[in-house]
């Protein structure tokens, strides 16, 4: 059959676009080929030694599927670039959607909180305004990466429901993640905490677990993905997956990853710790996850270009992986948890999107093109 494929002749067909690699990564494995692309999809891939007549030929550079981020909040930092100065919304988004686009990621899951404070921007007030910017935005044409949703629900806010339905019909959303920053649970499980502050914590318990129950209802209700976010136990674990929780964000310490991983859930980490070494806020890194088998998905968190970076890393010492593997944490892996299955890989009928990779082993990836729905965006 591949023999076949080889020796068919190739001729112009306008309808139809052809790039070829020699490096083109698929699910398993790394191989010379040409891509069909038709309506901004993959008709169709050509094992084939050289490039045919009228393809796009990128020799040695690799090819490989556009990248998925699942949780960013890079928008915010475009939206508010410098404390107490907030930014032309339609314009922050651009900003941030082109930093994405330039950094291979084709599909961006703007995660967005629905109250609190981050230096200085009062988020409950910003939601709002962000969202309607995405969405006027995409309307008119103006951005590179496909923007979808994601929802951060704070359960410690009395107002959560009544933030949260509203944007409920929003043909973006795609996954709600539970949060939960109470003093000295979850993410701050390791810092020391007041009796005042503690007794302050137990007080909302009740109120923080009602919100939950009806957040795993809604996604039910809706279809969404649901995420568990800075899970400290394995109980904590249980818990979620009991609520239906099938993404296990950002675990903080091994043994809620380890109980993740058991309860069959998706283990997504920040790609910023595995290229920094480790966790910002002291919790598990990235990398331990990566070399205990517990890592399924990296999320750009707050530097977009950290996914590719990142996942390259993976290829070398102390990770060693294969290519495929260390690729599909930023492609197939999040893919999946998020229910999306048009996207996230190299193979017939899935989107065209794909990211154009130089890159030489032990040196830093750079992406030379990305292309969504067959189209050139970066």
């Amino acid at each position: 059959m591949e023999q076949d494929l080889l020796d068919r002749p190739i001729t112009a067909d306008a309808a139809q676009q052809r790039i070829f690699s020699r490096r083109v990564v698929t699910a398993d494995s790394v191989v010379a080929a040409e891509l069909v692309i038709r309506e901004g999809h993959i008709q169709s891939i050509e094992r084939r030694d050289e490039a045919s007549a009228y393809a796009d030929d990128w020799g040695d550079d690799l090819l490989i599927p556009g990248l998925i981020d699942i949780h960013t909040d890079n928008l915010e930092k475009h939206y508010q670039p410098r404390p107490g100065a907030t930014w032309d919304t339609i314009g922050s988004v651009m900003a941030h959607d082109a930093q994405c686009a330039a950094a291979g990621i084709t599909t961006v899951f703007d995660s967005l909180c629905l109250h609190g404070e981050r230096n200085g921007l009062n988020r409950g007030e910003a939601f709002p305004i962000m969202v309607a910017a995405i969405d006027d935005a995409q309307d008119a044409g103006l951005l590179r990466s496909d923007h979808l949703l994601h929802i951060r629900c704070e359960v410690t806010n009395p107002a959560l429901l009544e933030r949260l339905i509203p944007h409920l019909g929003n043909p973006r959303l795609r996954m709600l993640s539970l949060m939960d920053h109470r003093p000295g649970q979850r993410q701050f499980v390791n810092r020391e905490v007041s009796a005042e502050k503690a007794a302050a914590a137990l007080e909302i318990a009740d109120m923080c677990d009602l919100h939950r129950k009806r957040l795993a209802e809604i996604a039910r209700e809706i279809g969404v993905a649901l995420a568990a976010h800075d899970d400290a136990s394995g109980e904590q674990v249980l818990e979620a997956q009991g609520f239906g929780c099938t993404i296990a964000e950002f675990p903080v310490t091994q043994e809620a990853a380890q109980t993740s991983r058991n309860a069959g859930m998706a283990i997504a980490m920040g790609a910023p710790n595995l290229v920094r070494g480790h966790s910002h806020s002291g919790n598990l890194g990235a990398g331990e996850a990566a070399s205990a088998g517990l890592l399924d998905i990296l999320a750009s968190d707050y530097v977009p270009l950290s996914m590719l970076r990142a996942a390259f890393m993976l290829t070398q010492a102390p990770y060693n992986w294969e290519l495929p593997e260390a690729i599909a944490v930023v492609t197939s892996g999040p893919a999946k948890a998020a229910g999306l299955t048009d996207r996230g890989g190299l193979a017939e009928g899935l989107r065209a999107d794909m990211v154009r990779v130089s890159w030489q082993t032990g040196g830093w990836p750079r992406p030379v093109s990305v292309w969504r729905l067959g189209q050139r965006e970066a």
